[in-house]
């Protein structure tokens, strides 16, 4: 009775099938992982744009508070505050606000909502090097968070606002922006709104955002 094995060709097309189908498999499990954390991201960027844009509605807002560690709302609080172009005398008409026209770097996103000044992917290597505007921008990183400092650097001694936390090996920024809306008829000043940007950059280094605008009058 004849019998016959497999030769050495057999065996290394079986491994080269192999080879291929592992890959395969494997590239498959990566990009599922990619996925995972890029949809993570994204729904974690979702809660702390929430939750910020709440701190902003539900504190206490002075509009003639000192921007202290007494301040309650430091989110809204202007003392000795430069507006940025037209922000400091916005206005709202029709549903379209004057302080969303803004957009001096050209990449389509309004400076209301922006933490960079130029195209955003470029920042993944230094993401708090923001932007001039930005009124509360990430600072001071403690372990796998960040505060929150105003624009001139002081930071805002508040446990409860964080702007920035590590997630899943990557970290999520927050900032705001700050316009004062006036009423033209008057001159006088109505509100305050506080543009809160929440943003990430996903696993290929794409820069990602959340925005959302926080109205509170003066009243």
């Amino acid at each position: 009775m004849n019998k016959k094995g497999f030769t050495i060709i057999e065996l290394l097309v079986a491994f080269v099938i192999l080879f291929i189908l592992m890959t395969g498999f494997l590239r498959g499990i990566l990009l599922y992982m990619e996925y995972q954390i890029n949809n993570g991201l994204k729904d974690r960027a979702s809660e702390i744009a929430l939750r910020m844009s709440s701190q902003i509605q539900t504190a206490r807002f002075n509009p003639t508070a000192g921007c202290d560690e007494n301040n309650t709302n430091p989110f809204l609080c202007d003392t000795l505050y430069a507006y940025p172009y037209n922000w400091g005398s916005a206005r709202c008409d029709g549903g379209n606000c004057t302080f969303e026209v803004q957009d001096s770097d050209g990449d389509g996103i309004a400076d209301f909502y922006d933490p960079y000044n130029g195209p955003n992917e470029n920042f993944s290597a230094t993401p708090t090097n923001t932007a001039w505007w930005l009124r509360i921008r990430p600072c001071n990183l403690n372990e796998d968070r960040y505060g929150c400092c105003y624009a001139d650097g002081t930071q805002i001694n508040n446990a409860t606002f964080t702007c920035g936390e590590r997630y899943r090996g990557r970290f999520i920024y927050a900032g705001t922006t700050l316009a004062r809306l006036i009423n033209p008829a008057t001159n006088s000043e109505v509100g305050r709104v506080a543009g809160v940007v929440v943003w990430y950059f996903d696993t290929k280094g794409r820069y990602k955002y959340i925005s959302i605008p926080v109205m509170r009058d003066t009243r």
